[in-house]
C-alpha cells in the first residue's frame, strides 16, 4: 500500500455546497450558458474564483498554482474536474461574460433565488458603501466609433478613500443587506468618485425588483442617506427611510439647541463583565423642506422643493460617551496634530482688509470643532505688499497682494479643562435619528434606535471583504473585469452570511453550540470561527497493492459533523472523489 501526499479540503466543501444549494451556479448557467468551444462553464469559473477568495487568493494571477494544494475534485464534487482547464485567460473571459450579460440582471436573479431558498426577511434593508483600491493606471477604454455601450463600466479614479489609501485609484462598492442575517441582496461597483448620496439613490431604485410591495420595505442608511436626492427616490418608490441626520444639517443644529424635556430612558440588559448601558432620547414631529435640482427636457436645471413629513429623535448613548472618554489622551494628541496642520495653512492666508480677516478668523474658529482644545485668533496688520515667503512653495499658494498694507490672522491653541472636555464629548455622543412619516408605518422612537443598531450588519460584511477575503487592493486589468469581480465578491459575502445565519439558527433551535472563544460552546458562532474548525480536514490518496486507487477523508470528526449538520450539508460534500480516467 502506497500513501500519497495529502490534499487539503478545509472549509471549501461547505462553501461550494452552499454555492450549489442556494442556486447561484444554476442562475449563472441559465443566464449565460456555456460556449460549446469551452470545456468549462462560467458558473464553474465563478466557483473556482470563490475558492481562491476563501482560500486567501483574491486575484486571477496563478490561481491554479494557489489551489493546487487542495483536493478540488472533492471540493467541487466532480470526478471529471480538472484544475488545468481554468487558466487565467479563461477566468478573465468569464468575468467579461458576466459583465456583458448584465451584472444587474444577474444580481436580481441571484437575490430572488436566495430569498426563496432561505426565506429571507426583506422588510428592513441596510445600505452602506466602502472603497476598493486598485494598483495601476486602469485607463477607461474608449468604445468603438459610433458605438455607445448600454452599461458603461464604472470609472476607476481618485476619490474619498475609506481604506486610507488616497494614493491609489478606487471604485466605490455598495451593498444592500437584510437585517435578517446581513445577507446582501444587492451589491455593485460604482464610480470611484461617486458620492454616497448618489449611490444610495441608485441602489434604492432597484428594491422594487426584489420585493413584492416596496411600501413595506424600510431602508436604513447612515447620514449620507438623508438628502434631497435620496428622499426624492424614496418618495417615488413608496419606500420608508430611517437615517442619521447629518451634523452639518440646519435641522440638526436646531434640534441639538433644544432643552432636554420629557426625556425617555432605555436601559440595555447588562452583559457579563460589562458596564450598564442606556440611551436617553426625545423626539419631535417635523417637516423637512429640501431643494432638489433636476435637469429639464431643455437641458436647463429645474429646482423643486421637497416637503417631507419626518420624525426626529435626539439620542444620547452612554456607551458612546464611555468610549470617547476612554480615549481622551489619544484624542488630545490627535487634535493637537490636526490643529497644527490647519493653523499652518490658515496663517498663510492674506487679507486685503480687516473685515475680511475678522470673517476668516470667525469661520476658522467655528470649523475647529475640537473637544480638548480651544482655538484663539489674533488679527495682525502688516505694512507693505504681501510676498511669497522663502522655502518650498505650498501646494495651493496664495496670490501676492500688491498693496500698501495687508492683514493676517495668527492662531494659538490652549487645552481646556476636563469638565469642558466631558461636556463637549457628551454632545459628541448625542446624535439625531430621523425617519419619514408614512401613513401606514407605525414605529416607536425606541424601535428606531434598536433598528438602526442593526446597521453593523453592513459594516461586518465590509470587514470580511477587506480582512477575511483580503481583496483590497486588487490586481485586475480592465474596469469591466473589476465590476464583475465585485459581483463575485458580493456572491462570496452572500454565502458567508448565509452560512452564519443558518448555523446560528440551527444551534439555537437545538440548544447546542460549537467551540467559539476559548473553545467554549456557543450558538452565536461566526463564520470565521466555524471555518477554523476545519483546518485539518483533508483527503489522503492511497494506492492499494492490487493497483486500485482510493482516497480517504481524515480530520472530519464529531465537531466537524455537527457544524456540517447545522449548515444543512451532508457528509457527502466531503466524500473523496476519485478522478475519472481520461479516455
Amino acid at each position: 500500500m502506497d500513501i500519497g501526499i495529502p490534499l487539503r479540503l478545509a472549509h471549501l466543501p461547505l462553501v461550494m455546497d452552499v454555492y450549489r444549494r442556494c442556486g447561484l451556479a444554476d442562475t449563472i448557467d441559465n443566464a449565460i450558458g456555456q460556449d460549446p468551444r469551452s470545456a468549462v462553464s462560467t458558473a464553474e469559473c465563478v466557483g473556482v474564483i470563490l475558492c481562491g477568495v476563501y482560500g486567501g487568493a483574491h486575484g486571477l494571477w496563478r490561481l491554479r498554482e494557489r489551489l493546487a494544494h487542495f483536493d478540488m475534485p472533492t471540493i467541487m464534487q466532480d470526478r471529471h474536474f480538472d484544475l488545468q482547464r481554468f487558466p487565467e485567460e479563461r477566468l478573465a473571459k468569464a468575468l467579461d461574460d458576466l459583465f456583458d450579460f448584465s451584472l444587474d440582471k444577474l444580481m436580481t436573479g441571484v437575490a430572488l433565488e436566495a430569498i426563496r431558498q432561505f426565506r429571507l426577511d426583506t422588510s428592513w434593508l441596510h445600505f452602506d458603501t466602502t472603497s476598493l483600491s486598485f494598483y495601476g493606471a486602469h485607463e477607461q477604454p474608449e468604445p468603438p466609433f459610433g458605438v455607445t455601450p448600454e452599461t458603461p463600466p464604472p470609472r476607476v479614479t481618485f476619490g474619498h478613500s475609506k481604506s486610507n489609501r488616497p494614493d491609489l485609484r478606487q471604485l466605490l462598492f455598495g451593498a444592500l443587506v437584510t437585517s435578517d442575517g446581513g445577507v446582501p441582496l444587492w451589491g455593485k461597483a460604482l464610480d470611484g468618485n461617486l458620492s454616497d448620496s448618489e449611490a444610495a439613490a441608485e441602489f434604492f431604485t432597484h428594491i422594487r425588483s426584489l420585493v413584492e410591495d416596496p411600501r413595506k420595505v424600510t431602508c436604513v442608511a447612515d447620514s449620507k442617506g438623508w438628502c434631497a436626492r435620496v428622499l426624492d427616490v424614496v418618495r417615488h418608490e413608496n419606500l420608508r427611510l430611517l437615517s442619521r441626520l447629518p451634523r452639518s444639517h440646519r435641522l440638526h443644529r436646531e434640534l441639538m439647541a433644544k432643552r432636554w424635556m420629557h426625556v425617555e430612558k432605555w436601559e440595555r440588559p447588562i452583559r457579563p463583565g460589562k458596564e450598564a448601558e442606556y440611551y436617553e432620547y426625545m423626539g419631535w414631529d417635523v417637516e423637512e423642506q429640501l431643494v432638489w435640482t433636476t435637469t429639464g427636457a431643455d437641458g436647463k436645471p429645474q429646482h423643486e422643493t421637497l416637503t417631507i413629513p419626518a420624525r426626529a429623535v435626539r439620542v444620547f448613548s452612554s456607551a458612546l460617551l464611555r468610549t470617547k472618554m476612554a480615549t481622551r489622551d489619544r484624542m488630545h494628541v490627535r487634535e493637537k496634530r490636526q490643529a497644527t496642520k490647519q493653523i499652518r495653512d490658515w496663517q498663510d492666508v492674506v487679507y486685503a482688509c480687516e473685515d475680511d480677516a475678522e470673517r476668516g478668523a470667525d469661520r476658522h474658529v467655528r470649523q475647529s470643532d475640537f473637544a480638548t482644545l480651544d482655538l484663539q485668533a489674533t488679527i495682525v496688520r502688516q505694512v507693505g505688499p504681501a510676498k511669497r515667503g522663502r522655502g518650498r512653495p505650498r501646494r495651493r499658494p496664495e496670490p501676492p497682494l500688491a498693496a500698501k498694507e495687508h492683514w493676517r490672522v495668527r492662531y494659538t491653541v490652549r487645552k481646556v479643562t476636563a469638565r469642558v472636555t466631558e461636556r463637549r464629548l457628551h454632545d459628541a455622543a448625542t446624535f439625531i435619528m430621523i425617519r419619514t412619516r408614512n401613513d401606514d408605518w407605525e414605529i416607536t422612537d425606541r424601535e428606531m434606535i434598536q433598528r438602526y443598531k442593526d446597521q453593523y450588519h453592513v459594516e461586518h460584511g465590509f470587514a470580511w471583504l477587506k480582512n477575511g477575503a483580503a481583496i483590497n487592493p486588487m490586481f485586475i486589468e480592465t474596469p469591466k473585469r473589476m465590476a464583475s469581480m465585485c459581483f463575485v465578491y458580493c456572491l462570496g459575502l452572500m454565502v458567508y452570511n448565509l452560512i452564519q445565519r443558518t448555523v446560528r439558527k440551527y444551534l439555537k433551535e437545538h440548544q447546542t453550540g460549537l467551540p467559539y472563544h476559548r473553545n467554549k460552546p456557543s450558538d452565536r458562532i461566526t463564520t470565521q470561527f466555524l471555518f477554523e474548525l476545519f483546518p485539518k480536514v483533508q483527503t489522503v490518496p492511497i494506492t492499494m497493492p492490487d493497483g486500485r486507487q482510493e482516497s480517504r477523508l481524515v480530520g472530519f470528526e464529531s465537531i466537524q459533523q455537527l457544524a456540517a449538520t447545522a449548515l444543512g450539508s451532508e457528509k457527502s460534500a466531503f466524500s473523496p472523489v476519485i478522478l475519472a480516467k481520461p479516455n
